[in-house]
């Protein structure tokens, strides 16, 4: 068994996981070395802006969501990007989506999606 099965089992029980990031994919946003908290979410409930844990080909990976492909309704591909990074990730099926992240910086538990509006704020 993995760490991405293990996270998803414990996500699967209604629980968060916590794990180190590793790598400077998504820096500034989110430094090596931090610790995330990941969620279970439903693929569905995903918005542009929102910071994954995904199963992708080099492994455990958390980006950024740069496009949801819908159909009926239905989520059927998401396509992500570090924020570090020039080029999106390919696109992957919501079976390797293991959850949505939040971080933990200075002792309080801050949700990304609230940091990641300012970043979009900041950016544009």
């Amino acid at each position: 068994m993995n760490a991405g099965d293990v996270i998803a089992e414990v996500l699967a029980k209604g629980h968060r996981a916590r794990f180190t990031a590793t790598g400077d994919s998504m820096h500034p946003f989110i430094r090596s070395g931090q610790r995330l908290v990941v969620e279970g979410v439903d693929p569905g409930a995903l918005r542009r802006g929102d910071v994954v844990l995904a199963r992708l080909e080099r492994g455990l990976t958390a980006h950024r969501v740069v496009r949801i492909e819908r159909r009926g309704g239905e989520v059927i591909s998401i396509t992500t990007r570090g924020d570090n990074c020039a080029l999106d990730d390919p696109p992957f099926p919501p079976d390797q989506l293991v959850g949505k992240i939040n971080t933990r910086r200075w002792g309080n538990l801050v949700t990304i999606i609230a940091l990641a509006r300012r970043w979009v704020r900041r950016a544009r």
